[in-house]
């Protein structure tokens, strides 16, 4: 790839220069050493006396009247495991590890209270002591007495549920909106870094570590987005600039994760020897900023991804999502994109035949050579980037000096400038609306993307990069939904289902060898040689289910009658949001929203057909059927883009 003014970001090409790692390296690194320093020593094991020894004076067993209790009154205060909560059979409490232990339905007998309270073993022979038959000397533990008090105390914390209320490694809201980090053994909150444990009404489980932000601020001088972007512009982006910041952009998404009320994704797509691998690959360059903070794989299934994310909101990176191999298990995940974009609960099948949720809050990024079919619902949610072949010799691809300090940079440039988060989003979505034509979908998947990148950068980073900053109108230009191939087969559901009907061949009835399409035959009707009959034209639609009338009437047009329920056109509409191979359908609620562009009847205009009234019932292959009728004239007008 081009090095051009890439000095400073190229180890090759800056030897004898040492990596410029942000304001202050050894501060910054200082600052972390001393906050985590503060948080082990915090939760440190006590040191508990031998069987049969006091604790602060406090004999084994009195502690029930002689020692502080913890807020549930069944267990002391010092007890190093910690009541959660209760879901029916199921008693959740925090281990010594500060992970969650779920009793489940198996006994707790005296090896998993063991493991329950590892490392703090003689604390048990303290709390439920078993004494000797002379009474002198403790012995061991009492498990009935541990199983008592430990199941007393989550019934008095209340329901807990583990969708909801648990959270793992990413980014999280507090109950007040305020930015929590969760790096896996440490959370960062309020500028500092804190013990993991419950914040509010969630717990957040001790996990391994990943990203931890920069020990200082980051000055704008230091700040490694401006880099990024350089690096970026390396690559032949099909949008240039828009897709570098797009790319950005992500990277912005995956480090806010479910702190973000929309998390969109990106799709890049292209040839074999375009970078992509350098990009997106194992070696590559967003995998050597975000290092363990990102799953990466090149061959996964829903089921395995949902089971390795769990409870995390961790970015997931899934590259050669290759349109031929395993197209199911490929729209599962693309689904799977699509619901994390907004945090949708999915429920799937458990053990004892109880369902489990899951809710998906990442940000996906795939690539690929050949995608596979990407649904509407789907392309209105990501960013497609195409990089495109280099003209001339590609040159090496660039590298980050002093790469394990990149990621750490930018999340301390998310966790300081969340505050400004919600105003820099407004802004783009306010552009994209007035200035790009988007849609409420649009505004938020793409202003996502800019607001997250301009957050990373700020006004200066911008300003250094010749990019604007002061106005943010030429954005929304070089995104306006009109252009963009994201958005180029973008329907309405009723818009959808009519395209998808008029394309679908006939199956019962062919002309010359050939199936025709229900567009074939209605064109039929108007003609290129010899006009088919009208009589004609309504046999062949009602082997297709369908209703003709009147396609002379000069004043009227020609009209489609689509009933309620057929079989016919159920199967049709097989494998499509509208049908199935039972010949159910739900395509009336699609059509009928057709009503508000004048396209789509709920009943038939009097005058047509001969009708001397209106009505919403037609003879349809013999049978009389409700129906939604469509203006075929008027169809075509808007498809063509005329009206």
């Amino acid at each position: 790839m081009s090095k051009a003014d890439y000095d400073p970001f190229n180890a090759r090409e800056a030897k004898g220069n040492k990596p410029r790692a942000g304001g202050g390296r050894v501060a910054a690194l200082s600052s972390l050493a001393e906050q985590k320093m503060a948080v082990d020593a915090a939760r440190r094991d006590q040191l508990w006396p031998k069987p049969g020894g006091k604790v602060e004076g406090v004999g084994p067993g009195a502690w029930r009247e002689d020692y502080a209790l913890d807020d549930t009154g069944c267990l002391p205060d010092n007890c190093p495991v910690r009541p959660l909560g209760f879901d029916g059979e199921q008693y959740y409490l925090v281990d010594t590890s500060g992970q969650i232990f779920n009793t489940g339905t198996a006994s707790m007998g005296v090896e998993r209270i063991q493991k329950l309270f590892a490392g703090h073993e003689d604390f048990l022979c303290w709390c439920w002591p078993a004494f000797s038959r002379d009474g002198k000397r403790v012995t061991g533990f009492k498990a009935e007495e541990v199983r008592r008090d430990l199941y007393a105390a989550c019934r008095a914390r209340g329901n807990f549920s583990m969708t909801d209320m648990v959270r793992g490694r990413g980014a999280w809201r507090d109950d007040d909106g305020r930015l929590i980090l969760h790096c896996g053994g440490y959370l960062w909150y309020d500028g500092r870094l804190q013990d993991t444990g419950e914040v509010g009404t969630h717990f957040y489980v001790r996990r391994p570590g990943s990203l931890v932000p920069w020990g200082e601020p980051v000055k704008p001088e230091d700040n490694p987005a401006v880099e990024i972007i350089k690096a970026l512009r390396t690559w032949n982006f099909e949008r240039g600039d828009i897709d570098s910041l797009m790319v950005l952009g992500w990277i912005g998404v995956a480090m806010m994760g479910a702190a973000l009320e929309w998390r969109p994704s990106v799709f890049v797509v292209a040839d074999a020897g375009s970078g992509k691998s350098q990009l997106v690959g194992k070696s590559g360059l967003l995998r050597s900023i975000l290092g363990r903070s990102m799953v990466a794989t090149t061959n996964a299934s829903e089921a395995g991804l949902y089971q390795l994310v769990g409870h995390d909101s961790l970015p997931i990176a899934i590259d050669e999502m290759e349109g031929e191999d395993g197209p199911e298990q490929a729209q599962k995940i693309i689904k799977m994109a699509r619901d994390a974009a907004s945090g949708s609960v999915r429920i799937r099948g458990g053990a004892d035949h109880k369902g489990v949720e899951f809710q998906a809050q990442s940000a996906f990024l795939f690539s690929a050579i050949n995608p596979p079919p990407l649904p509407p619902a789907s392309l209105t949610r990501l960013a497609i980037i195409q990089i495109n072949k280099f003209k001339g010799d590609p040159g090496t691809p660039p590298e980050l000096m002093a790469a394990e300090t990149v990621g750490p940079r930018l999340l301390r440039r998310v966790a300081d400038g969340w505050a400004d988060f919600p105003r820099i989003y407004e802004n783009y979505r306010t552009e994209l609306r007035q200035i790009g034509g988007h849609d409420s979908r649009g505004q938020n998947t793409f202003g996502t993307f800019l607001a997250c990148a301009h957050l990373l950068l700020g006004d200066e980073g911008l300003e250094a990069l010749g990019l604007p900053f002061e106005t943010l109108d030429w954005y929304a230009e070089q995104l306006r939904a009109d252009l963009l191939p994201e958005l180029a087969d973008k329907k309405e559901s009723w818009e959808l289902f009519i395209q998808l009907l008029l394309t679908s061949p006939i199956d019962a009835i062919q002309e010359h060898g050939q199936r025709l399409t229900v567009a074939q035959v209605i064109e039929n009707s108007y003609g290129g040689g010899e006009p088919w009959s009208d009589e004609k034209v309504a046999r062949y639609l009602a082997a297709a289910g369908l209703g003709w009338i009147n396609r002379r009437d000069e004043k009227l047009g020609g009209w489609l009658a689509v009933p309620n329920q057929s079989r016919v056109i159920g199967k049709m509409m097989a494998d499509t949001p509208f049908g199935d191979r039972s010949g159910n359908g739900n395509w009336r609620f699609a059509l009928s929203r057709g009503m508000d562009a004048g396209i789509v009847h709920k009943t038939l205009p009097a005058g047509v057909g001969g009708r001397k009234s209106e009505g919403n019932r037609v003879t349809v292959a013999g049978n009389q059927e409700r129906c939604l009728f469509i203006n075929l004239p008027a169809w075509r007008k808007h498809a063509s883009g005329e009206d």
